[in-house]
């Protein structure tokens, strides 16, 4: 199981855990499966970013709609 951070540019946060997370880029999109074993998926806005955290608390991927 994954942690899913996401910052959002005014400095909210939202912490969701998931399994197989799956970034799409082009729509700024984390899909992944909570742990209900139903899809889901973040929407990143322009300004927030994603971190990717396993379960050894160690950050394994960063995700950022750096989009104008």
């Amino acid at each position: 199981m994954f942690t899913i951070k996401v910052t959002t540019v005014s400095g909210n946060e939202v912490i969701e855990s998931g399994y197989g997370i799956q970034w799409s880029p082009w729509a700024h999109k984390l899909n992944y499966t909570d742990h209900n074993n139903c899809g889901d998926h973040l929407t990143l806005q322009p300004g927030d970013k994603a971190e990717i955290i396993n379960s050894a608390g160690k950050t394994v991927a960063h995700y950022v709609n750096d989009s104008k």
